[in-house]
């Protein structure tokens, strides 16, 4: 017969197991998620690495970015689901792309595409797929590079964009964080636009606490 202690531990050994298993999650995003701005020396500073190594081995981030992607990517998120077959959550972060529409329709065409999204990952990987959406970051107007003349406009694109994903999360049972003002002016000084990495450890440190907070509570 099986002592108690040697019970009670084998009991114990899927918990462990289970408490262990990292969570995979896709992050859909363009070049503030994809990191190529940032020096090649610096690119272990990028935000979603840090995010990573910041969870001590509990997520496991799978990095779909790519640099100029606007919400308008639907297809290729589509292409990016049967790259990837199995996931435990999903993050999009988009929108820099999309503040340079100054028509009526930047942001009510953003929230189309974000919401198709959604509906094809829940699609393929199941209803109850955790889904955060990301507002995107603010801008340094005095640095930006060819869009400088239309900054304004570009900002309130990005401020509306913002509330806009944090509605659509409220409809379609996802997630929001907010990422407008975390980065510094002086970590924006490159193109106005993508962060240094300063920046992307601000970012990082925001994204940390709401993922943790956010899958732990998916998982309870």
């Amino acid at each position: 017969m099986m002592n108690r202690p040697l019970l009670a531990l084998c009991l114990l050994l899927p918990c462990l197991a289970l408490a262990q298993t990292p969570r995979t999650v896709i992050v859909f995003g363009d070049s503030i998620t994809a990191g190529g701005a940032l020096p090649k020396e610096q690119r272990e500073k990028l935000w979603v690495k840090l995010v990573e190594k910041e969870s001590a081995g509990a997520l496991i981030l799978i990095n779909e970015g790519k640099g100029g992607r606007p919400t308008a990517s639907v297809n290729e998120f589509a292409e990016m689901l049967k790259r990837q077959p199995k996931t435990d959550a999903l993050v999009i972060a988009l929108g820099m792309n999309d503040s340079r529409d100054v028509t009526p329709g930047c942001v009510p065409k953003a929230v189309k595409n974000v919401r198709a999204m959604i509906d094809k990952a829940r699609e393929a990987y199941g209803k109850a797929l955790p889904v955060l959406l990301v507002g995107p970051t603010n801008i340094n107007q005095s640095a930006l590079g060819p869009t400088k003349p239309i900054g304004d406009q570009r900002e309130a694109n990005l401020r509306a964009l913002g509330d806009a994903l944090a509605k659509l999360a409220t409809e379609t049972g996802s997630e929001f964080v907010s990422l407008f003002d975390v980065v510094p002016d002086a970590s924006l000084m490159k193109d106005g636009v993508h962060p240094d990495a300063v920046g992307n450890e601000a970012m990082a440190h925001v994204m940390a606490v709401k993922m943790r907070g956010w899958l732990k509570t998916r998982a309870e």
